[in-house]
């Protein structure tokens, strides 16, 4: 069943005419690198994240909602002061397949708009206005092409990932084993650090670090890789 799922999104993706210079789901390399992203913060389990990644010397990406940044401002300057990147996961992670669906386009792209450039003045505001906010994941992955236009005015990258589970109703060493079957050159792997309990998002973050490491790879910040 999972196969199938996959089969199907891999489907909705290429019957897109993706730009190539904004969307990315991997970064084409055959060198043993991959690329941690976290989701939905910054929350509960951010620090512990962080303690993780500085234990293993890793950087990541942190796709942080707007509407959470004013009340964890302290957690977001420790994002970026343990030298990790910040990108935007739009204000209130509102569903934009369903409004793609039910409202005009021209609809969509002013509340798109309008969730962007109020997340970015969130983090601008926590961070200064020196920040420079260069990648955009939308909430559950949503991409279509009437969004170019205001990616582009954003000068955004937008970043959808090439394993993620964490939210799944399955146990630890599913997880895992999700995970690790997934395990290739260019990944870009999609954990949460916010939106509910993350205690097995947090243990099965690590056993990935250590199999990964364990394996060749090494783990890069997207900015090396996408210009």
């Amino acid at each position: 069943m999972k196969k199938i799922f996959y089969f199907i999104l891999l489907l909705s993706f290429t019957s897109y005419s993706f730009t190539e210079e904004i969307f990315f789901w991997k970064i084409n390399t055959n060198q043993k690198v991959i690329f941690l992203t976290f989701d939905d913060g910054p929350g509960e389990y951010t620090k512990e994240v962080l303690k993780i990644l500085k234990k293993y010397n890793i950087k990541a990406t942190f796709f942080v909602l707007g509407e959470l940044v004013e009340f964890r401002k302290d957690i977001l300057k420790n994002i970026i002061n343990d030298g990790h990147q910040i990108g935007s996961h739009t204000y209130s992670h509102k569903n934009f397949y369903k409004l793609d669906k039910t409202l005009p386009q021209q609809k969509c792209e002013k509340i798109l708009e309008e969730e962007l450039s109020k997340t970015e003045s969130k983090i601008k505001s926590a961070l200064g206005s020196e920040i420079k906010i260069k990648y955009l994941r939308m909430p559950n992955g949503f991409y279509r092409k009437w969004m170019n236009n205001i990616v582009r005015k954003f000068d955004y990258k937008v970043i959808n990932w090439t394993h993620g589970c964490d939210w799944l109703n399955i146990d630890e060493q599913k997880m895992l084993k999700s995970y690790i079957n997934a395990l290739q050159p260019g990944g870009i792997y999609l954990f949460h650090d916010g939106g509910k309990d993350r205690r097995k998002t947090i243990k099965v973050l690590e056993e990935f670090i250590k199999y990964s490491l364990k394996e060749g790879y090494k783990f890069d910040t997207l900015d090396k890789w996408i210009k």
